[in-house]
């Protein structure tokens, strides 16, 4: 059982992304932040996604829920962004789990939830 939990931890930090890549994906993201001011509309929303999307795959989690929930926020529709989010909510919240902050639990299960209950709510036309 240990060597079982040794090889997860092992195969967990091959998959990191490599220092290089991490900052030039992080190099992209800070370049459309700037192409921000200049949009509205469709295209921020658009852009917004896109960032967020950069931010996850450089594992700055933090960066990628502010950019898609912002998008969520303009568009208050279910798609990409509450697609998204809520995985990254769902990594907070393990984290959480296993720094046993459960007020951080708590609060990540409630995004969630928040989350599920817009695309119940959608689905049914009540937005």
């Amino acid at each position: 059982m240990f060597f079982f939990g040794k090889k997860k931890k092992e195969k967990k930090q091959e998959q990191a992304v490599p220092v290089a890549n991490k900052e030039e994906l992080i190099a992209k993201a800070s370049e459309k932040v700037t192409e921000l001011e200049s949009k509205t509309g469709d295209e921020r929303v658009s852009l917004l996604n896109e960032i967020g999307s950069l931010y996850t795959q450089a594992e700055e989690t933090d960066l990628a829920i502010k950019y898609y929930e912002e998008s969520l926020e303009l568009c208050k529709q279910h798609g990409k962004a509450s697609t998204d989010l809520m995985k990254l909510y769902n990594k907070k919240r393990q984290e959480a789990a296993e720094a046993k902050d459960d007020e951080k639990v708590k609060e990540y299960m409630d995004k969630v939830q928040n989350l599920m209950q817009m695309s119940k709510d959608m689905i049914r036309g009540n937005a």
